[in-house]
């Protein structure tokens, strides 16, 4: 074989792998085309949009309700546990009364007593004298027999003597009053069997209410936990998220409704200030106007003979009851309510307790500062105890026993319940409260409906034994049902 005569290699294999080199490239080139999009997809996409929007909606929904129907319970709880406070002072003041009235009644049951003790020694004196006949028609004189059972009193003051009349009548008007001292004193004891049943009845009942707030509570924890989770699946996020986006939506809307609150509080105290001044200048018109007539009708009747007499009379009188309209303002407490009893109308009555006690602010203000200093300084001494329903101690409080306890330290005496705390003091507005002053909340606008009182602290500030979980602490004044007038003890 000549060495120039080589043998060629295939060329097959190679062609193949370009062919299959260029069809891999070609492939890979070629751009991918994309399903058709119908729109049948996109209104299933808005539609689970629109289902996941309504989803989340309904939740929050739901935890702002469930908000709503926890307060309702803790309020409901408040005001029983108020009922059963104001049994209490009900009973006690039942209590006392029908203590007072067994004591007369026993008191006028001796003096009888002793008045037939008197009667039976003049009776066996003049008998002893040598009087004929016996004494058995002065027996029911003599002894606890009914008076009813005299049937011969004529014969029996004839053996006596004239000088026995006035002792037999004595005795028997003494027995007469010890007779209705005793159906008193019997009735105030069924006044106070009926205040009893009546505090028994309140307990009970502001025991389940308290039972059913706590598991009100207590249920309302686990589902807003359960809602909160569902709506972190919703928004694809986790629970501490939500939970803190959902924490910043309750502060919020909590918010909105204390500043309308607050500003409805504001608003229902300058309505009341101002029909507190109009009963006040009723009540000075009235004044000048009496003064006017018995003027006119002290000049007449006295005629020309003293006219500088009567003017000077007439108008010492109109200062005087001037005086006396306005001055009955400078009462604070429960002694406004007498001058309010005297008005004509229910509504002028009203409007002339509360003119009595706010304007008593005005000379209380000043010698109120030291008490409300104490009481402060004492509330803080409670910081941290628990709130226990109707308590009293530092074992723990309810919302009145705080302030009942504080007021005390400082010397003053408040009921402990808040209804009644807020008829122990004077009335002052809201707006014009100062520390130590105490603010009550009220289901209906009323004294009535009150469920709650706190202290007021200054710069937007209180202290309160809130409710059940809770311990004593100071707070940010709240304005979603309290009251238009604070209360200064």
């Amino acid at each position: 074989m000549s060495t120039t005569h080589r043998p060629r290699r295939s060329s097959a294999p190679l062609r193949a792998s370009l062919i299959a080199a260029a069809l891999a490239l070609a492939v890979t080139l070629t751009p991918a085309v994309a399903d058709e999009v119908t729109q049948d997809d996109i209104d299933r996409a808005k539609s689970a949009e629109q289902t996941t929007a309504a989803s989340i909606a309904s939740l929050e929904a739901s935890l702002a309700q469930l908000s709503a129907t926890t307060a309702a319970a803790e309020v409901e709880a408040a005001a029983a546990n108020e009922d059963y406070l104001t049994a209490l002072d009900e009973l006690d003041a039942a209590t006392t009364d029908a203590e007072n009235a067994q004591a007369a009644a026993d008191a006028a049951a001796e003096e009888t007593d002793e008045a037939r003790t008197d009667l039976g020694a003049v009776v066996a004196e003049t008998y002893e004298q040598g009087s004929a006949g016996t004494l058995d028609s002065l027996a029911p004189y003599l002894s606890g027999q009914s008076l009813g059972d005299a049937t011969d009193v004529s014969v029996a003051l004839d053996r006596a003597g004239e000088n026995t009349d006035s002792q037999l009548q004595s005795v028997e008007a003494m027995q007469a009053v010890a007779d209705t001292m005793q159906s008193i004193a019997d009735s105030k004891v069924e006044a106070k069997q009926t205040a009893a049943d009546a505090a028994a009845t309140a307990k009970a009942d502001a025991d389940a209410a308290a039972a059913a707030a706590q598991a009100a509570q207590a249920s309302a924890e686990t589902e807003r936990a359960s809602l909160i989770a569902q709506l972190a699946q919703q928004r694809n996020t986790t629970v501490e998220l939500e939970t803190a986006y959902q924490e910043q939506l309750e502060a919020e809307r909590k918010a909105r409704e204390e500043a309308a609150a607050k500003e409805a509080a504001e608003q229902a105290a300058r309505e009341q200030a101002a029909q507190a001044e109009a009963a006040r200048n009723n009540e000075q018109q009235s004044a000048q106007t009496q003064s006017g007539s018995s003027e006119a009708g002290s000049g007449s009747s006295s005629g020309s003979s003293a006219p500088s007499s009567s003017s000077g009379s007439s108008s010492q009188s109109a200062q005087s009851q001037q005086s006396s309209g306005g001055g009955s303002s400078s009462s604070a407490g429960s002694s406004s309510g007498s001058s309010s009893q005297g008005s004509s109308s229910g509504s002028s009555s009203g409007s002339s307790s509360q003119s009595s006690r706010q304007t008593a602010t005005t000379t209380s203000a000043s010698t109120s500062g030291g008490s409300a200093s104490a009481a402060i300084s004492a509330a803080y001494t409670y910081i941290g105890v628990p709130y226990v329903w109707a308590g009293e101690s530092y074992g723990g409080v309810d919302c009145s026993g705080l302030t009942m306890l504080s007021y005390r330290a400082a010397g003053v005496y408040l009921t402990h319940s808040s209804r009644a705390q807020y008829g122990q003091g004077a009335l002052i507005p809201l707006s014009s409260a100062q520390p130590g002053d105490l603010v009550f909340w009220s289901s209906n606008g009323t004294q009535s409906g009150i469920y709650h009182v706190a202290m007021y602290l200054g710069n937007g500030q209180m202290i309160e034994a809130p409710t059940f979980g809770y311990t004593v602490r100071v707070t940010s004044m709240r304005y979603s049902g309290i009251m238009p007038y604070a209360v200064r003890p």
